[in-house]
C-alpha cells in the first residue's frame, strides 16, 4: 500500500512539473514569435530607409530610420522576456517525485504483501485456499 501511495504522490509531482513546463515553453515560444515579427518589420523599413537614401528628401529617410530603431527596440526587449525563468513550483515538484521514486525503490516487495495479509485478514487468505482446493477436487 505505501508503494501506491508513493507512485501516486509521483505521478502527480510529474503532471505538476510537466503542466508548468508546458506552460512556461508556450509563453516563450509566443513572445519568440513576436519578436521575430518585429525583427521582419524592421529589416522590411531598413530596406526601405536604404532605398529612401538614395532619394533626394532627407526627411523620409529620417522617418523611417526611427521607425526601425524603434522596432529594434521591441524586438531586443520581447527577446529579453522570452528567456525561460526559474520555476520553484516545478523545481520542487521535481524533487518530491525524485523523493517518491528513491522511496519506492527502498521499499521491499515482501513488506508490502505482508500489509496486504494484515488489512485483508487470514480469513480471506484462507477462503482463497479453501475455495480452490474445493475446485481441484471436483
Amino acid at each position: 500500500m505505501r508503494s501506491l501511495r508513493l507512485l501516486g504522490a509521483a505521478a502527480e509531482a510529474e503532471a505538476l512539473r510537466l503542466k508548468r513546463e508546458a506552460g512556461s515553453f508556450a509563453r516563450s515560444t509566443l513572445l519568440q514569435v513576436a519578436a521575430g515579427l518585429f525583427g521582419l518589420a524592421a529589416l522590411g523599413l531598413l530596406h526601405v530607409a536604404a532605398w529612401l537614401w538614395l532619394q533626394p528628401s532627407q526627411g523620409a529617410l529620417w522617418a523611417t530610420l526611427w521607425l526601425a530603431l524603434a522596432d529594434l527596440v521591441v524586438m531586443g526587449v520581447l527577446l529579453l522576456l522570452s528567456r525561460r525563468r526559474y520555476d520553484p513550483v516545478a523545481q520542487e515538484a521535481l524533487m518530491l517525485r525524485r523523493q517518491t521514486m528513491a522511496q519506492l525503490r527502498a521499499v521491499s516487495p515482501m513488506d508490502e504483501a505482508l500489509s496486504l495479509v494484515r488489512w485483508r485478514g487470514l480469513v480471506d487468505i484462507g477462503a482463497l485456499v479453501v475455495g480452490q482446493f474445493m475446485k481441484r477436487r471436483r
